[in-house]
């Protein structure tokens, strides 16, 4: 660990002050955009819900538009977490749909409905409430935003470890169609397609689509088939009215479908790098399960009986957006709506190497969850322009109707151990309000704070169709655990930055975050089915943000300190009802992060690089007395000590072939770092390689590449949950985008 920091300071800091340094001794020449210098554009972000500079927010955001979306062949929400400092990203055991995220230590993989992840996902400024398909595929977008650390006052609900905005493109006012296409290793394809069609110069539509088919990539030797792979599309309307110049109308509906699988490999005796204590280690990459593979329906548990098959996992999606502006002389007033309904099966085997298929732990899984959310958000300027405030209300509601049923130790049938019902929902309200104060020309003051009441109920219902298992609301209240629980918490944020000159800004923030608590939705016991308390984080950060040499060279550098009291996390502690120690969901204790987080850019000509090290350590600094497993002796998991990520990209004109020959390559490494909570389960270093070479036309509108993800075929593994679930193995792709 102090290897690494010693690494960073020697390297880095000297770095950065003779950066600016230089950039302050240049700063008489007029300024120059980056088009003009053939420097680095400027890239607008909303992370503080108005549009700003990315290099003028004092906050820590990885931003990527639609080109280094491109560039860096960044596909879906999980695949932005390679090139953030302090962010590591893999699927929920068993379920593939549900992506796990975790920056600067926070995060959680949990998907029932009574537990809230702490680092959330926005579409278009709308709460995505569900962890279970949570990873969003990019068709047409034009702009993500990871922003690190608690967002408790502009986006408010659970986002305690940082939250992922993804902002689609907008109609445009010109006709006119892009289309992908892709082919490679194991016969992945896909298809992706978007048409601008404006029927006047009010009202402007656009159509997209996208289609997955994936064969998968893991062997069962089994039962012969191949496992992991995906068959997903989707579909999305958008329509912009603009009635007046100042009031702009954007609506948008969209639907998709997700179907596919993530099993986990078998085991052979040997030396288990991942799990020390093992005296059997994984076959990459090969599974053995004697369950073969089925389609789910809308009661999974009689899926499995009834077919004897499973590992199947299917999700639906429908999402309907609105957002109203209307623009004043000096601000404007916007009116956000969303809808979301998600439709959830699975059946998954958890045991790679059960042969015998009644023998394994499965579980079968059938959820409906729907949200609906309202959000009234001002901006203005006053003071003559030098206070920008940006307040609203916003409101969110939430029902979830999930059934889990689960099967273990069968010899010739399938073997019941639990059938659970919940009924969870949950009401939201908040004012908010942030205003930042220019004192000068270069120092600005910000302050601001929400205040939320948050009310959360649910109820139980014991199984119908299988009498004797499971149990209902009265059985819980009976232990006098209560079926409904209101927060209030006011979340503050304090931050100050300071312009050295137009180009070097130096920042500071203090911002607190909540996650609301929730019951433990899991268990097969009405006595265990306890509450748990909101978790609070505290983030204290201090950076700079800067452009120099002529805008060749972006450089921001970030440290920060967190403290998060009340941590959810789900290990063995003594029930607070029996006395006896059972696997719950609860409040650990206090969990502390700091770090150094650099992200770098420069581009000469034709020729781009990147840049991004950071360096993290987390601790349990107290866990509760009646934790009998988890101590302050364990690391918290996926917290890797150093993390790099960095790469080039060159094009060259081609008079011959009139067009533009291209390459890239980046890198990624991560230090080990736990996948278990109680520190069972740890990865090896991993680095990972990926290039890509190209030709596009002069015109731009066609582009032809050949790519490789994971080039050294770097084996790893996302989680230990009976089985040790693997990471994506070496992928070949063609690719051929074209527009008209």
């Amino acid at each position: 660990m102090t290897d690494y920091r010693l690494l960073l300071s020697t390297i880095l800091v000297p770095l950065s002050l003779a950066s600016v340094q230089a950039q302050a001794q240049t700063q008489e020449a007029p300024a120059e955009t980056g088009a003009q210098t053939g420097g680095l554009e400027d890239i607008v972000v909303t992370s503080q819900r108005r549009q700003e500079k990315l290099q003028d927010v004092p906050v820590t955001v990885t931003a990527f538009n639609d080109a280094m979306l491109e560039r860096l062949n960044v596909q879906d929400a999980i695949s932005t977490s390679k090139f953030v400092p302090g962010m590591v990203s893999q699927h929920n055991a068993g379920l593939a749909s549900a992506n796990a995220y975790y920056l600067r230590g926070l995060g959680n993989s949990q998907s029932t409905p009574t537990f809230d992840a702490p680092v959330t996902t926005y579409v278009d400024d709308i709460y995505v409430a569900r962890q279970n398909a949570n990873n969003y595929a990019f068709f047409d977008t034009e702009r993500v935003e990871v922003l690190r650390g608690p967002q408790g006052t502009l986006f408010g609900r659970n986002t305690t470890g940082g939250a992922i905005a993804v902002i689609m493109r907008k109609p445009s006012d010109t006709a006119g169609m892009k289309m992908e296409m892709s082919g490679g290793s194991y016969d992945r394809y896909t298809v992706k397609a978007t048409a601008d069609l404006p029927i006047t110069s009010q009202i402007l539509t656009k159509l997209s689509g996208y289609a997955v088919q994936d064969r998968g990539y893991l062997k069962n030797i089994t039962t012969g088939e191949w496992l992991n792979g995906e068959s997903s599309y989707g579909v999305r309307g958008d329509v912009r009215l603009l009635p007046t110049d100042r009031l702009t109308i954007d609506v948008a509906a969209e639907y998709t479908r997700n179907s596919g699988t993530y099993a986990g490999l078998r085991n052979v005796p040997g030396t288990n790098p991942y799990v020390p204590t093992a005296t059997t280690r994984p076959v990459f990459y090969e599974s053995a399960s004697g369950l073969t593979s089925t389609s789910c329906n809308n009661n999974n548990a009689q899926n499995l009986l009834s077919s004897e098959a499973g590992n199947c996992n299917l999700s639906e999606n429908i999402a309907v957006s609105a957002n109203v502006n209307y623009a004043f002389d000096n601000g404007s007033l916007t009116y956000i709506f969303g809808y979301r309904h998600l439709d959830q099966g699975y059946i998954s085997e958890y045991n790679g190497s059960a042969v015998n298929k009644y023998a394994g732990y499965i579980i079968t899984d059938n959820g409906t969850h729907e949200q609906w959310s309202h959000e009234l958000k001002y901006n203005t300027d006053l003071l003559d322009d030098r206070v920008h405030l940006v307040t609203g209300l916003y409101y969110l509601k939430e029902k979830s109707d999930d059934r889990q049923t689960s099967f273990s130790g069968g010899t010739t049938a399938f073997r019941l151990i639990q059938d659970q019902h919940l009924l969870p929902q949950t009401e939201t309200g908040a004012v908010y309000a942030q205003a930042d104060f220019d004192v000068t020309d270069q120092l600005t003051l910000t302050a601001g704070g929400r205040y939320t009441i948050e009310t959360k109920k649910v109820g139980y219902l014991a199984s119908e169709e299988f009498p004797g298992f499971g149990y209902d609301s009265g059985d819980v209240a009976a232990f006098g655990i209560p079926l409904k629980r209101t927060y209030r918490k006011f979340t503050p944020r304090v931050a100050v930055n300071y312009k050295i000159n137009p180009d070097v800004m130096i920042f500071a923030s203090a911002t607190n975050g909540f996650k609301s608590g929730g019951w433990n939705g899991g268990t097969a016991s009405p006595a265990n089915a306890v509450l748990f308390n909101p978790e609070k984080t505290w983030s204290f950060e201090g950076g700079v943000k800067s452009e120099l040499f002529g805008r060749k060279l972006r450089f921001n550098a970030t440290g920060y300190f967190a403290r998060t009291k009340d941590l959810q996390v789900t290990a063995a502690v003594n029930s607070p009802i029996t006395g006896t120690i059972a696997q719950l969901p609860f409040n650990a204790g206090t969990f502390e992060a700091y770090g150094i987080e650099i992200e770098s850019t420069a581009k000469f000509g034709n020729l781009s690089l990147f840049a991004n090290p950071s360096f993290m350590h987390g601790e349990y600094t107290y866990i509760v007395p009646t934790s009998t497993t988890l101590t302050t002796a364990f690391k918290p998991v996926r917290v890797p000590t150093f993390q790099f990520s960095g790469g080039a990209a060159y094009e060259v004109p081609v008079e011959a072939l009139d067009g533009m020959l291209g390459a890239s390559v980046t890198y990624r490494h991560n230090s080990p770092y736990w996948v278990a909570l109680l520190n069972t389960t740890t990865t090896q270093t991993e680095d990972f390689v990926d290039a890509a070479v190209s030709y596009t036309t002069m015109s731009e509108n066609m582009k032809i590449s050949f790519e490789v993800s994971n080039l050294t075929d770097q084996k790893t593994v996302t989680a230990n949950f009976i089985s040790l679930f693997p990471g994506d193995p070496r992928r070949y792709t063609m690719r051929v985008k074209f527009k008209i």
